[in-house]
């Protein structure tokens, strides 16, 4: 890292807190409907006419948004990103980024004291942001994913921890004779029925109360495990591989969906040492794996035959097969 490059990422939470902030306030998803002037937007959103026009001048700074005769305007490029009526829409993860920014700025205390910072159990708005996020997240690796993985010999998948059930519902899309059950908190399985409803497939489709920390999955042929033992430590994570070899048939099919570390020794890629410290400041004892440590968890379940499938520039598929013990 240069100096250059050192000075710039110790202050790009500017810019990010800017976009973070619009988003939470409504600010994007008023502009993406209207264009308008800032002091019109202050007044329609009750916010402060000077901050209005502070946070709207570095929206376009940052050519988030164009001005126009004084009008104010999300780009055009944006729209489909920004606008949370939109199919394409990251609004939810956006908002998610706003929470996880109140998190990251108590970095401090939680690498002082080693424990989360603490939240509210039972707060529902950060709940639904949280599974909403997952779900414009997921839009973006279905597809890849299952170009990647053909279920079309499958029966039954079951979408371990699966939130709002987008990757459960791409496999549904992609291969007509599947079937799949989303397993997962009762909490969470009402907004993933919401979610799932205009989707078409809800005689394929069924949605099972667990926690494969404690319980063991619905009986399949293909068990999803996606982006869930990131927040677990070992010892959990053997436990829900435990879990999951219940449910599988002998001959099943394990997907592990995860931010994987290249090496035990942890030294790359960076997306998974900043999720990692994502993961410090929001679980008792959350963290990324490597590949070889995730296989050293589950192997003893009874897992075998293990396949690396790079996905994304932030994700790796680890296939098995369920093998007797």
């Amino acid at each position: 890292m240069t100096p250059q490059e050192l000075e710039a990422q110790a202050h790009a939470y500017q810019a990010s807190t800017v976009i973070l902030a619009a988003n939470h306030l409504g600010v994007t998803a008023t502009l993406c409907g209207e264009a308008m002037r800032a002091e019109d937007l202050a007044r329609r959103l009750r916010l402060d006419a000077r901050a209005t026009a502070v946070l709207t001048d570095a929206l376009v700074c940052l050519g988030v948004v164009a001005r126009r005769n004084g009008h104010l305007r999300v780009s055009e490029e944006l729209r489909p990103l920004l606008d949370p009526a939109s199919p394409r829409t990251v609004s939810h993860a956006l908002e998610h980024g706003w929470h996880l920014l109140q998190r990251w700025s108590r970095l401090d205390e939680v690498v002082r004291a080693g424990q989360p910072t603490p939240r509210s159990s039972d707060d529902q708005e950060q709940l639904r942001a949280f599974i909403l996020a997952m779900a414009d997240m997921a839009r973006r690796g279905a597809g890849p994913m299952w170009d990647a993985i053909d279920l079309g010999g499958c029966k039954h998948l079951v979408d371990v921890g699966g939130g709002p059930a987008e990757y459960a519902l791409a496999a549904l899309e992609r291969f007509p004779r599947l079937a799949a059950t989303v397993f997962d908190a009762t909490p969470v399985l009402a907004i993933a029925r919401e979610y799932a409803a205009p989707r078409g497939v809800a005689g394929r489709i069924t949605f099972q109360p667990g926690d494969a920390l404690n319980d063991d999955i619905p009986a399949c042929d293909v068990a999803l495990v996606s982006a869930l033992v990131h927040s677990y430590g070992p010892d959990e994570t053997r436990e829900i591989a435990g879990h999951v070899a219940a449910g599988l048939q002998l001959g099943g099919l394990l997907i592990i969906r995860e931010f994987l570390w290249h090496d035990a020794e942890h030294s790359g890629p960076l997306a998974a040492g900043l999720f990692a410290v994502n993961m410090l400041g929001g679980t008792p004892s959350g963290r990324c794996y490597s590949a070889t440590e995730l296989e050293g968890l589950f192997t003893p379940a009874g897992f075998a035959d293990w396949r690396v499938v790079p996905l994304d520039a932030r994700s790796t598929l680890l296939l098995a097969t369920r093998r007797p013990t």
